[in-house]
């Protein structure tokens, strides 16, 4: 992935939201087994603040204008865009951004 497309991202305002409920799948993350949710009609990997700061401690936010609303009523600001984090599912490992938010 380019650096222009990601930069394009963390710019951009966009509104993510959560139509379908999420499936659970176990996964590998900083060498510890956990269940995360998956929802391939999201289009963005999310992560809680909570879990972000447990996890990966003071790992770097880009800055970002997404927003995530999880409720009719409630829009979420995101806290910021974590970048290449190596998980492990079965056979594939895979470096992904993920959006943070308090969820």
């Amino acid at each position: 992935m380019s650096i222009e497309w990601v930069e394009e991202v963390e710019r951009s305002s966009i509104e993510i939201q959560i139509h379908v409920p999420p499936s659970t799948i176990r996964c590998k993350v900083l060498g510890t087994m956990v269940d995360v949710l998956y929802s391939p009609t999201v289009g963005a990997n999310l992560m809680s603040a909570s879990f972000a700061s447990a996890c990966f401690g003071n790992e770097p936010l880009a800055p970002t204008n997404t927003t995530f609303r999880d409720k009719p009523w409630s829009i979420l600001k995101g806290h910021g865009i974590m970048h290449n984090n190596t998980i492990h599912h079965d056979d594939a490992v895979m470096a992904l951004y993920f959006h943070v938010f308090n969820i």
